[in-house]
């Protein structure tokens, strides 16, 4: 098994990360929930929010931790039911940095960049002089600048 990359109350290792989830925890959940396991963002967040109005949260954010910790191999540092039920904000925010650190760890997703290629035409017969002419584009005429 493998450690967690932060800790459950290390919330400032990311302040970004640590305002998100102290702003809008249910928001953050859902997009946690989506990275996770492909769960629906918006739907994981409105479902945390109705739960959490009934202090039932943990219930759906247990699941969500157990398979993130399965993902990856994770100890479990904390109980999960105790993490998620009197420190829902924290565990979140644990969560998120975890996958945050995964995604930029190598074996990672790596973003592919490309440039566009120039476009430069090339005469068919080798005449270096050939240009498009107003009247025509793209048909070429000798001698024509």
């Amino acid at each position: 098994m493998a450690a967690w990359s932060t800790g459950l109350f290390d919330c400032f290792d990311d302040c970004g990360v640590c305002l998100y989830g102290y702003c809008c925890a249910p928001c953050l959940f859902g997009e946690n929930a989506e990275k996770i396991d492909g769960s629906n963002c918006c739907g994981s967040c409105c479902l945390w929010y109705l739960l959490a109005q009934c202090s039932l949260c943990c219930l759906i954010h247990m699941g969500k931790r157990q398979a993130l910790r399965n993902r990856y191999g994770l100890d479990e540092d904390c109980n999960d039911c105790l993490a998620t039920t009197f420190c829902a904000p924290c565990a979140i925010c644990q969560e998120a940095r975890e996958l945050k650190y995964r995604s930029a760890a190598p074996g990672g997703p790596t973003p592919v960049i490309t440039q566009p290629l120039g476009t430069y035409t090339y005469s068919m017969y080798g005449q270096d002089n050939m240009q498009p002419t107003r009247e025509q584009p793209g048909i070429m005429k000798q001698g024509q600048f």
